[in-house]
C-alpha cells in the first residue's frame, strides 16, 4: 500500500472512530431540544462511555466539550426503590408525569426523577467550576422532563 494510501485509510478510520463516540439521535430528547432549553449553543450528544461522566442512555455537552446533561430511562420499580432512599430523595415536585422528586437532600438540587405510569427517566446535570453551581436549574431539570414526557 502506498504512503498516501496508508494515511488515506488511516484517516478514516480515525473519522470511524469519531462518529462511533457520538450517540446516535433519540426522539425523546435532542440537542434541539437542550439547546433551546439551557440557551445554548454548540451542544453535542455523546455515546455512553465516551468520556469520564458519560453514564447514561443520553449525554449531551455544552458548547466547550464538559457534559452538561445526562438522561437515563429506567422502570416505575427502580423508580420506586430510590424515591425511598433517605440519601437520595429530597423533596416531591408536582405537575410532573404521574410521580416527581428533586434530589441530593440539601440545598442544592441536580437531579430530578420522574415516574409515568411503568416507565421512569432520571435527569441530571453537571456542574460548572467557578462558581461551583449546578449548570443547570431545577426549572430547566423540569422542562427537559417535559420534552421527554411528551414524547414517551
Amino acid at each position: 500500500m502506498t504512503m498516501p494510501r496508508r494515511a488515506a485509510v488511516l484517516l478514516a478510520l480515525m473519522a470511524g472512530g469519531v462518529l462511533l463516540a457520538a450517540q446516535a439521535p433519540d426522539a425523546r430528547l435532542t440537542v434541539a431540544d437542550v439547546e433551546k432549553v439551557s440557551g445554548l449553543t454548540g451542544v453535542k450528544q455523546v455515546a455512553r462511555n465516551a468520556m469520564t461522566g458519560a453514564g447514561g442512555d443520553l449525554n449531551f455537552t455544552g458548547p466547550e466539550g464538559k457534559l452538561l446533561l445526562m438522561v437515563k430511562f429506567s422502570t416505575a420499580a427502580l423508580y420506586e426503590s430510590v424515591k425511598k432512599d433517605p440519601k437520595i430523595f429530597h423533596a416531591a415536585v408536582s405537575g410532573l408525569g404521574d410521580d416527581a422528586f428533586d434530589a441530593p437532600p440539601g440545598s442544592m438540587q441536580y437531579v430530578l426523577y420522574v415516574r409515568k405510569g411503568t416507565q421512569a427517566v432520571s435527569v441530571t446535570t453537571y456542574f460548572s467550576s467557578r462558581p461551583i453551581a449546578p449548570r443547570l436549574t431545577v426549572d430547566q431539570l423540569k422542562a427537559i422532563a417535559r420534552v421527554i414526557l411528551s414524547r414517551l
